[in-house]
């Protein structure tokens, strides 16, 4: 069985192609720009009005470079169909001076998340057939419902599924959901690509791929950092559940605060009010955990490295997604 893991990144798209009847150490493993960067340079070179088409995808470098295009003078048109890419209202969307329509004619920039044009001619290039199995994707998505903070919505989210379980291994989506509209966007893609596969949130994608990691290391109860670029997620993790998390901006998490956010995290005195109102998405308390480790996963990871380990899921830090996805689909499919 052949098995295509992406995890999506606001600066790169880390990829594994895994068989399996081989060790992952013999997958083919790239780590490219991100899909977002990738058309955010294409947008930044182009010299006419922008006539955009496509799918719901990352915003980032996107969003920016069409911004950045107003401001040059340009106009930009979008269809609906892929308008929340800029803004999940399409009210603010319309606000920054961008026309939304229900039909382009003729566009010059196309939006998605997935490639599949761009992956199959990397893998030709290396005389590797790309007719993988099952195709499994990780990013992240606020969730959205007008009116409401996406911070609210999310850890609504949270609470709401660990409501129903704390495997994060359960934690996938593989049908249309009423308000993740990039999941639904990479889901529509599977489907008219003809892929078996699923959807899942970049940061739970991270939190199995270091228990990946832990359980290698024969522990099972710790915190789980994944340390991003825009957002830090901390789990407390017992036998592979979930017994808490909160994630916050990293931008805003000082090494103090972290240390104390998983200090209460550890002893579940951490409350969803003191994150939110300090500006975080949120927290999810459950039971305490004895700790016995902290393993860090992420971009930005060096940046609490002194505080934890580092987590080498399938020997390299850059694919801990990727082994959380992967192993979420053994899970999935029963696969011991």
């Amino acid at each position: 069985m052949d098995i295509f893991c992406i995890d999506i990144g606001n600066g790169t798209q880390d990829i594994i192609y895994y068989n399996d009847e081989k060790n992952i150490e013999n997958a083919v493993k790239l780590i490219l720009p991100s899909p977002t960067q990738i058309l955010g340079s294409t947008i930044s070179k182009i010299k006419e009005n922008l006539r955009i088409d496509g799918e719901i995808m990352g915003g980032g470098a996107v969003s920016y470079y069409i911004l950045k295009k107003i401001k040059q003078g340009y106009t930009v048109e979008i269809s609906e169909d892929c308008a929340q890419t800029i803004r999940d209202d399409l009210d603010q969307v319309r606000a920054k001076g961008i026309i939304i329509k229900d039909k382009i004619e003729n566009p010059n920039v196309i939006l998605k998340d997935l490639d599949f044009k761009m992956y199959k001619s990397v893998f030709n290039t290396i005389n590797t057939d790309f007719e993988p199995d099952y195709v499994c994707v990780a990013c992240q998505d606020h969730g959205f419902v007008k009116g409401q903070s996406d911070r609210v919505t999310r850890f609504k989210y949270f609470k709401e599924k660990l409501g129903e379980t704390r495997n994060p291994y359960d934690f996938y989506f593989e049908k249309k959901t009423g308000y993740f509209t990039r999941f639904n966007a990479i889901l529509n893609s599977l489907n008219s690509e003809g892929y078996k596969g699923f959807a899942m949130d970049s940061k739970i994608a991270s939190v199995c791929g270091i228990m990946n990691y832990a359980t290698e290391q024969k522990i099972d109860e710790y915190i789980g950092l994944d340390i991003g670029n825009g957002h830090t997620l901390g789990v407390s993790i017992k036998n592979n559940l979930i017994y808490g998390l909160y994630e916050h901006h990293t931008n805003m998490l000082t090494r103090e605060k972290l240390l104390e956010y998983n200090e209460k995290l550890k002893s579940c005195t951490l409350t969803n009010e003191e994150v939110f109102n300090d500006m975080g998405h949120g927290a999810c308390p459950l039971e305490p955990i004895n700790l016995s480790k902290t393993y860090i996963a992420g971009p930005n990871r060096r940046i609490f490295k002194d505080y934890g380990e580092y987590a080498y899921s399938g020997g390299d830090v850059m694919i801990t997604g990727c082994i959380g996805l992967l192993d979420t689909l053994n899970h999935k499919l029963n696969i011991k």
